[in-house]
């Protein structure tokens, strides 16, 4: 495991794909501070905020920082009121940029209605005014090389990675007429193309990088490699350096099956659209909606100070009202035990604040949250 602990460092963009791919996939089994002054001795303070849904809030506010207690309710944490010890100022923060890399099955037994309607929800997200901005890339699987299962195959993107609407006409050129590829398989193109993810996570680390896989069977292919071991590569990576992994299961496809994977890569469980493939565009706007809302850049500290990962506080306001709840930080996923509360993308190096999964159901709940990253104080935590 100590190949893993490199992923503390900031940025791995000058690493090969093969050689981060190693590093992720090491661990795992294979089948193969200051805008004012304090009013008392503490530490001096400042904070960024953002209104709604990571949109960027232009006005100023204070919050409160360290001291105090309070119960902690599932809407946030403890409201913090100190006195007047650690005073705070508020600017623009936003989410971080969302690149979605998509993984479709393309085997014979997606074709008629479940490719028609595959097609056309894939143009009508790339086209939606609402996925602005949002960087995409694709690929399909199986390839048409004698060889379906060999990983590697699939770390170059059939479309690259590039944001919309501007890459909405490659994305969707690139679609095929009909799917007339034979196999599927699951194991190898998803390994590939988690290799390609990580590669893309770690050289653009403010970036938040997902991939979103749709398949109407269980894999048939790449030997013996069962459903775990495919969940365990969504699991590696996640793990590694945050790529989630989203799944659609199209008609044909074993839910239960699909959900392991979809847990392990971090998003609860798959998307079920067996019965209906029309359903596929509102799935496709329920990922956009979650991948979108828990993860936000660390604005620079005021006055070009250095950031102290020590002296920052995240709170929230429920619809933008009233006092903020400063929510505690955890060390990592694992450390959210279920409750709310935010952890940095890295904690040596830290660039995002993630939201542990109660706070970020709740916040993405309330399109009038008001969220603020706050400098200056000693950090609350768990």
């Amino acid at each position: 495991m100590s190949r893993l602990a490199s992923i503390h460092k900031p940025v791995f963009a000058t690493l090969s794909l093969t050689t981060l791919a190693a590093v992720w996939w090491g661990c795992g089994a294979t089948p193969e501070t200051q805008a004012t002054t304090t009013t008392t001795s503490a530490a001096e303070t400042s904070s960024a905020s953002s209104t709604g849904q990571g949109g960027a809030s232009t006005s100023s506010s204070s919050a409160s920082g360290t001291g105090g207690e309070g119960g902690v309710d599932f809407d946030g944490g403890p409201t913090i009121d100190d006195s007047g010890a650690c005073t705070s100022t508020s600017a623009a923060a936003e989410h971080v940029q969302l690149d979605l890399i998509f993984l479709i099955d393309r085997s014979g037994s997606m074709a008629g209605e479940k490719w028609m309607g595959t097609t056309s929800a894939l143009t009508t997200f790339f086209n939606d005014p609402k996925s602005a901005n949002i960087g995409a890339g694709m690929s399909f699987f199986p390839n048409h090389k004698a060889s379906i299962c060999v990983p590697v195959d699939y770390e170059t993107l059939d479309v690259p990675i590039n944001v919309l609407p501007g890459n909405a006409f490659l994305l969707t050129n690139s679609i095929p007429a009909a799917p007339t590829a034979y196999g599927t398989p699951t194991w190898g193109a998803l390994k590939g193309l988690l290799m390609a993810a990580t590669a893309y996570q770690d050289a653009h680390p403010t970036h938040k990088v997902a991939v979103v896989i749709a398949t109407d069977g269980d894999p048939n292919a790449c030997g013996n490699a069962t459903i775990t071991d495919i969940a365990n590569l969504a699991k590696s990576a996640r793990n590694y350096n945050g790529v989630l992994t989203y799944v659609i299961g199209v008609e044909g496809s074993i839910i239960p099956n699909l959900d392991k994977i979809a847990v392990a890569g971090g998003t609860t469980a798959a998307y079920d659209i067996t019965t209906d493939i029309n359903d596929f565009s509102a799935k496709m706007e329920d990922i956009r909606s979650s991948a979108l809302g828990c993860e936000f850049g660390i604005p620079p500290p005021p006055n070009s100070q250095k950031l102290d990962p020590d002296k920052v506080n995240f709170s929230y306001t429920p619809k933008g009202l009233g006092m903020p709840k400063v929510l505690l930080r955890a060390e990592n996923l694992a450390d959210c035990n279920n409750q709310p509360g935010w952890y940095y993308d890295n904690n040596l190096a830290p660039t995002k604040v993630v939201l542990c999964p109660a706070s970020c159901t709740t916040v993405q709940a309330d399109a009038k949250a008001k969220v603020e990253v706050l400098f200056g104080c000693k950090t609350q935590i768990n």
